[in-house]
């Protein structure tokens, strides 16, 4: 029946509702029923879904009991649909029957009549019946579907089982890693065909036997120890590297592990035996640290091992015993590995390992390759070893001997470097830092030459060392500063430009001037970011300059490296562009050793610069005529004189008509006729101005005209006008 005939014409035949409860079955009505109903259910069962969507489930229940009373013979079915859907709402709480009936009678029955009690209490009679079925159902299926799920369990924990032990005797099988199950004595239960290989029985002979019979016989109480604890659970597990009895009689290096076998109570008292064949390990390990310890190429000692022996040595030889240390480096072999390519290069490497090593055969030495193309001989001398000279000897002459790879014959050549000394006297790093001093040394001197270490030049190359190793640190916790000195016209005598200089007080040394800072920058690796802070550092200060009504021009130096720097250009361009000076204000000063190299790099930074508007000029200027075409071929504003150049009329002392003299008088103007100022530095006296001006030169600094001046004392200078010479002496 639906809400609206409930709610309109006359009722049909079977419960007679009171007259005077006009609006019962109406729509108001079974709506305001539900909801009371809902507000019971609430309060003694939980209803899994919205108090919204449960008043419109039993509004729907209400308009069924209804047409259930109106119909004649449907009140039983009714009662009985009625109690199924409530067990199927979750209405089951222990009171939710109890108040469900009270309110259905208090609402269906305001006032009795016999026939319509009778027919009331039929109905719940009823619902009670199906309720009490339907919760039965429902016992019955979650009984079942937990019995269902105990078995899924069961058989679920079966399979898992025997997967398990599936694997385990796959594990057991297939591993590499020998394995044994044993007994509370030992004894060998089950053993896989690894433990047979590595300890080379079989399975019935191990099957026969305990582990203890696998162990050295001083070490079997050990074992029993070890099987007493696992067993009692004091401990949990064994695992020892211990040499293994093989069926052959020898010893097989392994590592054991014991474990107590956890597998319920079938496996009483029993525990699993793990054996790691470590030969190969130790093999590869012996291999590593052979590996670690010398060189690839050649298979000589490499540096760290050298220096191990050499510490050995010092330590185990009586103090009086003498040792000599020869480190040599093969003489412009970067030709070779670019020339003929690096397999060729690696090739003469070997062969001169080889034959170093030969020089050795009937000594009490060692042979190492310590670098690329670095060697090192270690001798304890004797009565009979050769001495220093005629070793060294020795070495270039089995050099000379040609090398044939291919059709190329070739024979480098090697500098070296000696140091000797008592083995009490010095310590393996002291040897092995004199002998590279002693080997730049013969370097210096030219190829295929030997030096001996000179203790004179210990203390400056230590200091110079100390000194580079710091430089980096000093930068950048600024502890470089900045001066400048004037560059005047000998003609005039006006101050025409400031020449950036630097100066570093390290601690614990005298302060060092510009040319130590780049020689030692050079040593250290800093050399470009030290130009490049001064070049910014400058350039910022003649801005300031510029900004009060100074207008002196920039000089900056710079060394063979950072001139043939290819990033030239781009840090000159990111210093100049967008400022408010022009870049014509800056005068980069290219060293001329540089320009003069094979490179190039140098020659390319000074026509690109000069499309920048940065004026460039040559210093280190000697008069070479290589370097007077270089004048006339590419953009210069200037050629500065070589200190060493400027010095030779210093050391006239007067006789300016030497050779000497005559020369410089006479370049001068041929440097001129390239179209080309000539400058000097380092002028000292007032002769030598004079004499500088007289020879055609036209520009010139140094003590003459005052040290170089800090950034507030040349501002001082500028704003003076004073001539710069006034400073000096």
């Amino acid at each position: 029946m639906s809400r609206a005939s409930s709610g309109g014409g006359a009722p049909s035949e079977g419960f007679v509702p009171d007259p005077r409860t006009a609006s019962w079955g109406s729509e108001p009505w079974c709506a305001e029923l539900a909801a009371q109903w809902a507000q019971r259910l609430d309060r003694t069962s939980y209803v899994p879904m919205a108090r919204e969507s449960l008043e419109n489930v039993l509004c729907e229940l209400v308009g069924e009991i209804v047409e259930g009373l109106r119909t004649p013979g449907a009140t039983e079915r009714t009662g009985e649909r009625i109690g199924e859907r409530l067990v199927r709402l979750n209405a089951t709480g222990e009171d939710s029957l109890a108040r469900s009936l009270d309110l259905l009678r208090r609402a269906l029955l305001p006032t009795s009549s016999d026939e319509s009690t009778r027919q009331v209490f039929g109905l719940l009679a009823s619902i009670a019946s199906g309720y009490a079925a339907a919760d039965h159902a429902t016992v019955l299926d979650q009984q079942d579907n937990l019995r269902r799920a105990l078995l899924w369990s069961k058989m679920d924990s079966e399979y898992r089982l025997r997967a398990s032990r599936d694997r385990f005797r796959e594990v057991f099988r297939t591993t590499p890693v020998g394995m044994g199950i044993c007994d509370g004595k030992g004894t060998f239960l089950d053993v896989n065909e690894a433990l047979e290989s590595i300890l080379g029985y079989s399975g019935e002979e191990l099957r026969s036997g305990t582990l203890a019979e696998l162990f050295h016989p001083d070490e079997a109480d050990f074992l029993v120890n070890a099987y007493t604890e696992l067993l009692r659970g004091t401990r949990d597990e064994l695992r020892e590297r211990r040499n293994l009895l093989r069926a052959d009689g020898g010893k097989a290096w392994t590592r054991v592990s014991l474990a107590t076998l956890r597998g319920g109570e079938g496996f009483p008292g029993r525990f699993v035996v793990m054996v790691e064949d470590l030969r190969e390990l130790s093999y590869l390990q012996e291999r590593l640290q052979h590996q670690t310890l010398h060189d690839a190429v050649t298979g000589l000692p490499n540096r760290q091992h050298f220096r191990s022996r050499l510490e050995t040595a010092l330590a185990g030889l009586p103090p009086t015993e003498r040792l000599t240390l020869y480190q040599l480096r093969l003489d412009g072999f970067e030709l070779i590995n670019e020339g003929l390519g690096y397999e060729t290069g690696d090739e003469i490497v070997r062969t001169v390992a080889n034959r170093l090593q030969g020089l050795v055969e009937d000594e009490d030495g060692l042979v190492a390759r310590i670098g690329g193309t670095e060697f090192a001989v270690l001798l304890r001398q004797d009565r009979y070893t050769p001495k220093i000279s005629e070793f060294a000897e020795l070495i270039n002459k089995e050099l000379d001997e040609p090398i044939y790879i291919g059709e190329n014959g070739l024979a480098p050549t090697a500098s070296i470097g000696v140091i000797q000394r008592a083995v009490g006297d010095r310590e393996p790093v002291d040897m092995m830092w004199a002998a590279e001093v002693a080997l730049r040394g013969a370097e210096q001197a030219g190829k295929r030459q030997w030096a001996l270490f000179d203790p004179q030049r210990a203390p400056a190359e230590r200091s110079d060392a100390r000194l580079a190793a710091v430089m980096p640190g000093a930068l950048e916790l600024g502890e470089f500063e900045v001066r400048y000195r004037p560059w005047v016209s000998l003609a005039e005598g006006g101050l025409l430009a400031v020449e950036v200089r630097l100066s570093w007080q390290p601690a614990g040394y005298e302060a060092l001037d510009h040319d130590e800072c780049l020689r030692l920058a050079e040593l250290s690796g800093i050399t470009l970011s030290l130009r490049d802070w001064m070049l910014r550092t400058a350039w910022t200060q003649l801005g300031e300059w510029h900004a009060q009504g100074m207008h002196p021009q920039l000089i900056a130096g710079l060394s063979p490296n950072q001139s043939r720097d290819p990033d030239l250009v781009a840090v000159v361009r990111d210093l100049v562009d967008g400022g408010a000076l022009d870049a014509g204000w800056l005068r980069l000063c290219v060293s001329m050793k540089a320009l003069m190299s094979s490179g190039g790099e140098a020659r390319d930074n000074v026509t690109t610069l000069a499309g920048t508007g940065v004026q460039t000029a040559a210093h280190e200027f000697s008069g070479a005529p290589s370097e007077l075409r270089f004048l006339r071929e590419f953009p210069t504003y200037a050629a500065l004189l070589a200190p060493d150049v400027v010095r030779l009329i210093g050391e006239c002392a007067g006789e300016e008509d030497t050779p000497e003299a005559r020369a410089l008088a006479g370049m001068i103007p041929l440097v001129r006729d390239c179209g080309v100022p000539v400058a000097a530095s380092e002028v000292s006296t007032e002769r030598q101005v004079r004499w500088w001006r007289e020879a055609g030169c036209e520009i010139a600094s140094g003590p003459y005209y005052g040290t170089p001046l800090e950034a507030v004392e040349m501002t001082e200078l500028l704003w003076s006008g004073a001539p710069p010479y006034g400073l000096a002496g």
